[in-house]
């Protein structure tokens, strides 16, 4: 299992080399990382943007089968999130206009609020959760 860890590594394809030297095959791996974030634990923080066609190339290349890849959010959900952070983060770094942040913060809460629809992880997500297993033929 690796939860949340592969923004804070150099080369995270480095891991998943040395998951699949370890596991034996049948094996499970279980995966997050993000698809969008800010940045956290700098500087030991290099990356995101981990998409479902990162881990679909790069697990298949190193004799894994996705077994389950769900997103986590979609991109509604991401927006809202970052929309709501406007203000306090305008203000923090003393951008004059901070209370029109604020203001166009309330009215986004209220338009994902009303808006209903169909989800759109397809653009942009908070992460994946992937479920994948070491191929048996070694």
């Amino acid at each position: 299992m690796c939860v949340e860890v592969f923004e804070h590594l150099p080369e995270p394809i480095k891991a998943i080399q040395e998951f699949a030297r370890l596991l034996k095959p049948g094996g499970y791996l279980i995966l997050t990382a993000p698809f969008a974030s800010l940045v956290h634990f700098a500087p030991y923080y290099y990356y995101s943007g981990f998409s479902r066609y990162w881990y679909e190339h790069h697990l298949t290349q190193r004799g894994f089968s996705i077994e389950e890849l769900t997103p986590n959010g979609d991109w509604f959900a991401y927006c809202q999130q970052e929309l709501m952070r406007l203000g306090s983060i305008a203000r923090r770094y003393g951008d004059w206009s901070w209370p029109l942040a604020y203001a166009l913060g309330i009215l986004g809460a209220l338009y994902f609020k009303v808006r209903g629809g169909k989800q759109a992880h397809d653009l942009a997500c908070f992460g994946w959760q992937c479920v994948a297993v070491k191929s048996r033929c070694v």
